[in-house]
């Protein structure tokens, strides 16, 4: 016998538990700890009690506690024992749900794959970026000449502005009080002159 072959045996038998050959590792494995399960609740559960059994096996359906043939066929012997019970109603004992791994599997994959696009036509065109970064250019230094323009005609300009609206009044006001200061002076050399006496 080859070494591949022995191989191959050895695989086999690793995934072959009470009596059930299964496609993989993953599947065995699980049947393993389905298998320890069964052997746990034999032990500890009063199987004497028909009443209790069903308790017990109704509660492992509805927790879904095995999905693999071990485990099913644990099912199975409790639910036909409960069957041949004559005060136990059929209708309390719940119907073993069946899943399959690989087909589980495959509908979990099917539902997180994106759904196929309709295929579009989409067309590619060359874009010149240089052509847009030279327009883009033009357009910025003409915004720059644009600002400083706006800086220089505000600087230079001499009518009033909210830049230097403050600046203009208050020389304005100084202006009017330097005439009235010289008016006053005048009028009171006058007054001098004529002999006039301020009240």
């Amino acid at each position: 016998m080859s070494v591949e072959k022995r191989q191959k045996e050895q695989e086999k038998t690793s995934m072959v538990v009470e009596g059930f050959l299964f496609a993989n590792e993953a599947e065995a494995a699980q049947a393993r700890k389905e298998a320890e399960g069964v052997k746990y609740v034999k032990e500890k559960a009063q199987m004497d009690d028909p009443e209790m059994v069903l308790r017990i096996y109704n509660k492992m359906i509805q927790q879904r506690l095995f999905d693999t043939a071990v485990g099913y066929s644990y099912l199975k012997d409790l639910q036909e024992y409960l069957q041949s019970i004559p005060f136990i109603r059929k209708e309390d004992i719940f119907p073993i749900p069946v899943q399959h791994p690989q087909v589980e599997e495959s509908l979990r994959k099917a539902k997180r794959a994106p759904a196929p696009k309709p295929k579009t036509q989409t067309v590619v065109k060359n874009v010149d970026y240089r052509r847009r970064y030279r327009i883009v250019r033009w357009i910025a230094f003409i915004l720059a000449v644009c600002v400083v323009a706006m800086f220089a005609i505000t600087a230079t300009t001499n009518n009033t502005t909210v830049l230097n609206y403050e600046n203009q009044l208050i020389n304005k006001y100084e202006a009017w009080e330097e005439r009235l200061d010289q008016r006053q002076e005048a009028i009171e050399t006058k007054e001098k002159e004529l002999g006039i006496m301020p009240e």
